[in-house]
């Protein structure tokens, strides 16, 4: 768990004249989430930011506090007056790394028809493993490597992995005859997305891939429909 410091200055907590914005203007629509951070907040999330990069790049223990220090341009004293060891700052970075996926599941699809939310649920699983391939990669390299994280990392990866399958769930059930297991069907699509995103390690050409998609297609066309089309 990281931890913030308190009001003691430090030099690396000012992030200069690099970060430094014009004065805001009164009358303009601003999202406080879209404004840059500065202080002691700025100076966290560049060393997230860096530790993210290095361990993404050359694993947990090919990554030391000094490196860290040195991207991020801080001091070593500055990573563990923010972090209190490298273990605590490798799960805050992970944390970090798995938000887009949270965001992404948080998306609000009640409003659609269930056969256009269903395409975009597996449009959705789809984009993001191609955005975020990099970190995906991350986080299978680190739950074979390193045996001090495995459980952890798995059991984070998989509930994100089952609150999308239970997603599918929910838009499945209203789509198949009330007598079907939509659970079992949803499973079977979520199986059909990952087995596609596995492949890709193993043959990434372009003509391979559109026979897969097409055969997804197939899969979500093959869903059995109510006969009543009530909805």
């Amino acid at each position: 768990m990281s931890h913030v410091s308190s009001d003691a200055p430090s030099r690396e907590d000012d992030p200069g004249p690099a970060t430094k914005t014009a004065a805001p203007d009164p009358d303009a629509l601003v999202d406080p989430s879209d404004e840059p951070l500065t202080g002691k907040a700025a100076t966290q999330e560049r060393i997230l930011v860096a530790a993210s990069e290095l361990f993404l790049s050359r694993g947990y223990e090919n990554t030391t506090i000094a490196q860290v220090a040195e991207r991020a341009e801080v001091s070593r004293a500055t990573v563990f007056w923010h972090f209190s060891d490298k273990e605590s700052l490798f799960r805050e970075c992970f944390n970090r790394i798995c938000e887009p996926f949270r965001v992404s599941l948080a998306r609000d699809f009640s409003g659609l028809p269930p056969e256009k939310r269903l395409r975009e649920q597996v449009e959705l699983y789809q984009s993001f493993i191609g955005q975020h391939r990099a970190d995906v990669d991350g986080f299978i390299r680190w739950a074979l490597e390193h045996t001090s994280f495995r459980e952890w990392l798995i059991r984070v990866v998989l509930d994100l992995h089952n609150r999308f399958g239970s997603a599918l769930t929910e838009t499945i059930t209203e789509i198949v005859p009330p007598h079907l297991d939509a659970d079992a069907i949803a499973r079977s699509v979520l199986l059909a997305l990952d087995g596609n995103f596995l492949l890709t390690y193993f043959d990434p050409s372009s003509r391979v891939a559109e026979q897969r998609q097409a055969s997804l297609q197939v899969l979500l066309d093959l869903i059995p429909r109510r006969s009543d089309g009530r909805y």
